[in-house]
């Protein structure tokens, strides 16, 4: 199983989403979050990460939940934003953009009911779950090097979220966020869905970090 690129990552987020619609809720939660990451990476209800053989059928999340309601707009809770914020730190420290198995590495260190139940029930502990999956992505390296270069944007001047996402070095989510505050300006294909962004625009939120500003956090740790 692959866990690189975002096409995962989005299907573990409409996964996530549909749970949450299918619960009632307004918001994705963390639990929402993860179970749809291993119903993205599963197949006949079963995710293999290492030596652990996850069903999810037996933890009664074998399928993505059917979404009864599809007009219904949910947001991401804190703990959730908390997963991808985290993720997007472990992607950087990883030179690499924000890929699903960032997400999950990242549920080693967020809070989560349905983690600590996975931990119970097969018995691991936080930095074992983290060694199995430094082992699962330093074997998926060649894969996801074809994958993730092959797409080559800079050149353009329209850009999707997600290549704005990897420009600012962000999770997809906070450029969607971006987008939604007003922030950052963003276009719609005509008759389409699809959003498009101006390069201009995306680097146009970048502004010079000065010395000064420095000086002040430095002086406002020390108080």
């Amino acid at each position: 199983m692959d866990l690189s690129g975002n096409g995962t990552i989005a299907k573990a987020s409409k996964a996530a989403i549909a749970r949450a619609k299918s619960r009632a809720a307004d918001q994705v939660s963390a639990d929402d979050l993860l179970i749809g990451s291993l119903q993205s990476i599963s197949r006949f209800g079963i995710s293999l990460i290492g030596p652990w053989t996850i069903d999810l059928e037996l933890m009664g999340e074998n399928h993505p939940p059917a979404d009864t309601a599809k007009e219904r707009k949910v947001a991401y809770a804190p703990d959730a934003v908390s997963v991808f914020d985290k993720a997007a730190v472990i992607a950087k420290q990883d030179k690499s953009k924000v890929e699903l198995v960032h997400i999950l590495v990242a549920f080693a260190y967020v809070e989560c009911q349905f983690m600590e139940k996975l931990k119970r029930t097969y018995s691991f502990t936080s930095t074992e779950w983290r060694a199995e999956l430094a082992k699962w992505r330093s074997e998926d390296d060649l894969g996801a090097a074809v994958e993730t270069t092959a797409p080559a944007f800079e050149d353009r001047s329209l850009l999707s979220p997600e290549e704005a996402a990897g420009i600012l070095g962000v999770h997809t989510q906070t450029v969607r966020g971006y987008i939604r505050s007003g922030k950052l300006p963003a276009h719609r294909l005509a008759g389409e869905r699809a959003l498009r962004i101006r390069r201009e625009d995306v680097f146009a939120l970048l502004e010079p970090f000065s010395s000064d500003e420095m000086e002040t956090n430095t002086h406002n740790k020390g108080a």
